[in-house]
């Protein structure tokens, strides 16, 4: 069985650890936790570590309560937001917390502030974008973007095998250039040199995006 990591003393949202608990019957760990409301509740660990609760309830009931925009995806959108900056089990958490991207403290502290500086999204299409892809979450780096003004923005990976954005190296060795826009991502060719390959697609920039 492997060793259960101690979460005592640890804050997940607005809970902060204070002792185990028993496990549940299954044998998964519980940890007793004190919300920042006062109450006091046990909580599982997994549920802890991957963001699913990060209050006794009062938190939902909060947001509720107060604009009932919870099903949103504003709201969807921020939670989201929140949980890949501050969760490390989070999926998305190595490209965002993982690389210090934070969510600033007037957002952090409320999700109306959030909408009052975003507003709603303005079509299904939009989803949140920085500006800086090296910058946090805060109204002077974020607006709301489709997908092929974020692809203008992406950044080169610092894993990517080639370090040209939109070209990847085939099995065989030849260059594939593509690019994102209308909707759907278009081939551009295949190439036998990354110079060459870089080239095209920054022709295909120029053609789809209407930069060179």
């Amino acid at each position: 069985m492997s060793k259960v990591r101690d979460l005592s003393g640890q804050r997940f949202g607005r809970l902060l650890v204070l002792n185990r608990a028993e496990n549940t019957e299954s044998g998964q760990a519980r940890w007793v936790c004190q919300c920042d409301c006062g109450n006091v509740k046990t909580i599982r660990g997994t549920h802890l570590t991957t963001g699913k609760i990060i209050s006794c309830g009062c938190y939902n009931k909060a947001v509720c309560t107060k604009h009932g925009m919870s099903g949103t995806p504003e709201y969807r959108t921020y939670y989201n937001m929140i949980k890949r900056c501050e969760y490390k089990n989070d999926v998305s958490y190595a490209e965002y917390g993982g690389r210090g991207i934070r969510v600033c403290p007037r957002w952090r502290s409320s999700f109306l502030n959030f909408l009052a500086d975003m507003g709603k999204r303005p079509t299904d299409r939009h989803s949140i974008d920085r500006i800086d892809v090296n910058g946090n979450y805060e109204p002077s780096n974020c607006r709301w973007a489709v997908v092929e003004t974020q692809e203008h923005n992406k950044r080169v990976r610092k894993d990517s095998p080639v370090g040209v954005r939109g070209v990847v190296q085939s099995p065989n060795g030849n260059f594939i250039a593509q690019i994102y826009a209308d909707g759907k991502s278009h081939r551009i060719g295949t190439y036998s040199s990354l110079e060459i390959a870089t080239q095209e697609r920054h022709f295909a920039e120029n053609k789809y995006w209407g930069r060179g």
